[in-house]
């Protein structure tokens, strides 16, 4: 393990090669799982009927930084299983509380977000656009530059226009997008009117270097979007999208690039919220998908880990936070059975 973690950290810091052919050697999924994850056991028989195996995360030295960890079967062979992943929509499914979803195109196009609309929404989008109408170009409880909420301020006429509220986060948010397809990470521009400088990339930096092994594992992805390692261009591209959903009552829009990458006999795959425009500063979630049979038939065993950097989290602390993890959990086992419901129909 001291060498694992010295490997690691010069891979980090001095550029320190990782064979991906390593990483790569058939081996056995519940014993691969068990070598970085959370779960000192697993009984495939339990996950292959259906139960989904949970662990709340360590707690973390990053203030705002929690975890969990999740171990699951999709009824779809592994490659399958990671493209469905990679391209989920969870819009089908209303107790996800999801109002829209879209793919982006590359490059991005003002046509992407043509859904975006503020007019007759729910209270939590009715949140967002009294968040939205209340920046001012100095403050906002939005994440935001200080150029963005200068803009947003200046686009939005007096008295308040859904619709042109709408078509002001359009512009915003296509600008977001087009930095983060043309720069990666580095486009990824911190927030800062919210009373501090918060950068996305560097939060989740910060929550997987307290991971070592997960991140050691999961180093071929990593290193190929640039979050870890010397290089910060990507050399994979993903899936890009645009989601407006209800978080704790608040209507959030997030961006999020999700990278699929074939490692040996199983896949990885990374959903990277590169920018969260309220509610949380961002999130990660890396899937390890293996091939397994069930009852004969081909299918794919998932190792999950949520990473979730948030304001509110500085605050909670001991019993608070294990509570804060727990119902953490219960929306992703939610998620997680609705992704399984539909794989089943896909069969």
């Amino acid at each position: 393990m001291i060498r694992r973690v010295a490997c690691l950290f010069l891979a980090l810091g001095a550029g320190c090669f990782f064979s991906v052919a390593a990483a790569t050697e058939s081996s056995d999924p519940v014993e691969s799982i068990k070598s970085f994850s959370d779960f000192a056991t697993i009984d495939l028989g339990r996950v292959l009927n259906g139960e989904i195996l949970s662990e709340r995360g360590s707690l973390m030295n990053s203030p705002n930084g929690i975890s969990a960890q999740t171990c699951y079967v999709m009824a779809l062979p592994a490659d399958e299983a990671a493209k469905h992943l990679q391209v989920w929509n969870p819009l089908p499914f209303p107790e996800l509380k999801v109002f829209a979803f879209h793919s982006l195109h590359t490059p991005c196009e003002p046509a992407d977000f043509q859904s975006l609309d503020f007019r007759n929404s729910p209270s939590p989008v009715r949140w967002l656009l009294g968040k939205t109408l209340a920046t001012t170009p100095t403050r906002s409880d939005l994440n935001l530059t200080r150029d963005e909420a200068k803009q947003l301020s200046a686009c939005l006429p007096k008295p308040a226009d859904p619709a042109k509220a709408s078509d002001c986060w359009a512009k915003l948010l296509q600008t977001r997008v087009s930095a983060f397809q043309q720069k990666g990470l580095a486009g990824m521009t911190p927030y800062e009117v919210a009373g501090e400088t918060v950068s996305p990339a560097d939060q989740i930096r910060a929550m997987l270097l307290e991971q070592i092994s997960i991140s050691h594992e999961f180093l071929p992805i990593l290193k190929g979007i640039g979050l870890l390692g010397k290089d910060t261009e990507p050399s994979l591209t993903p899936f890009y999208y645009w989601t407006l959903f209800d978080a704790d009552y608040h209507g959030t829009i997030s961006l999020g690039a999700v990278y699929l990458l074939p490692v040996g006999d199983h896949f990885q795959i990374l959903d990277l919220e590169y920018y969260v425009n309220a509610s949380y500063y961002t999130s990660a979630t890396l899937y390890d998908v293996w091939p397994v049979q069930n009852q004969g038939a081909p299918a794919a065993l998932v190792w999950r880990g949520d990473f979730f950097a948030a304001p509110t989290l500085r605050f909670t602390k001991g019993t608070d936070r294990i509570a804060y993890g727990a119902l953490m959990l219960q929306d992703i086992k939610k998620e997680i059975h609705c992704m399984q419901t539909e794989a089943r129909t896909k069969r």
